[in-house]
């Protein structure tokens, strides 16, 4: 795939993203549906104590800031994005990498458990923001915005949403008790538990995003490996 094609398919994923997005935080205030998942109070600006939601607007507002440069490159027939607007797009993909896994992982499981169905979490408008959302944006950071523009301490930086969430989380919930204990990571006030929890949560983070860097850098090798070639095959053409 060239990069003109890349940038297209980065553009299409970015718009579905952003609408997607909108879509999904508007569902949350509207008084005329019922609600997928009882126990979790999404309805308006509630929705806005999850990580689920605030990684995912994170992730549209990543999305459209690449999205300026994608059809800035159709405009100008390049492949060109800033190093911070990367490295933006990079964090909030490991932001919404950390709302898949733990859904997956934790939080369905003990949906399960309580005997609701295993796929409840992945029901109605909970589809785009635990699934399709986070992946496209993962999909999309890995294949389609292949920049050389990352390095391995980003990897550490991908980290940063979900330390400064876990901080909230524990101020609010354990110091003021403000929230409910909602993802149940106290395990019913067992208070103890919490650190292993958070530390549990940073290192699944950080192999995260250290995920996504590796696999992003070996797909941005093999672009421009790919683009090294073509341009000496096309210099011996002119030659």
């Amino acid at each position: 795939m060239n990069k003109r094609k890349l940038n297209v398919a980065s553009l299409m994923i970015n718009l579905t993203v952003l609408i997607l997005t909108a879509y999904s935080v508007a569902h949350n205030f509207r008084t005329d549906v019922i609600r997928e998942i009882e126990w979790f109070d999404f309805s308006g600006f509630l929705c806005l104590r999850y990580f689920t939601n605030l990684s995912n607007i994170f992730s549209a507002g990543a999305a459209a800031i690449i999205l300026v440069f994608n059809v800035k490159n159709v405009i100008n027939d390049e492949y060109v994005f800033p190093k911070w607007a990367i490295t933006v797009k990079y964090v909030s993909a490991c932001a919404v990498a950390v709302t898949f896994v733990t859904v997956t992982v934790f939080l369905t499981p003990m949906v399960a458990l309580n005997g609701k169905s295993f796929f409840l979490l992945f029901k109605g408008n909970s589809f785009f923001v635990h699934f399709l959302n986070p992946l496209l944006a993962i999909i999309n950071i890995i294949l389609f915005e292949r920049t050389p523009a990352l390095s391995f301490k980003n990897a550490a930086i991908g980290v940063i949403p979900t330390l400064i969430y876990s901080v909230v989380y524990v101020v609010l919930v354990v110091g003021f008790k403000i929230w409910p204990d909602f993802y149940n990571f106290t395990f019913n006030g067992t208070y103890w538990a919490l650190p292993i929890v958070i530390a549990c949560m940073y290192g699944m983070a950080f192999g995260l995003a250290a995920a996504i860097y590796a696999l992003r850098k070996k797909a941005t090798a093999k672009l421009y490996e790919k683009s090294a070639v073509s341009d000496e095959n096309t210099e011996k053409t002119n030659g």
